[in-house]
């Protein structure tokens, strides 16, 4: 099995906002794209406290998608199922 190399790498700030309570959430995160494979976009995501008061979310969140577009989508489902809307 090959290995592929990274060929981009950049720090992304996630944020989203809890509508019902006003509170906002942020995510520091990794994202990275290798130079092949299936899946070779991925993005490490770490909360920044404190947590918004009405939804509790991990504190840590990994996802891999084919490319950048279909990462962010995945990014808004995430969020979602947790009742925050993605800002930016």
């Amino acid at each position: 099995m090959p290995r592929y190399n990274v060929i981009y790498e950049s720090k992304e700030t996630i944020i989203g906002v809890v509508p019902r309570a006003n509170d906002w959430v942020t995510y520091e995160c990794m994202l990275k794209v290798k130079s092949g494979g299936k899946i070779p976009v991925s993005l490490e995501m770490k909360f920044i406290p404190p947590h918004p008061y009405s939804v509790n979310m991990p504190m840590e969140h990994s996802i891999q998608a084919e490319s950048i577009s279909a990462l962010y989508g995945k990014v808004v489902k995430y969020l979602t199922k947790y009742g925050v809307d993605f800002q930016g």
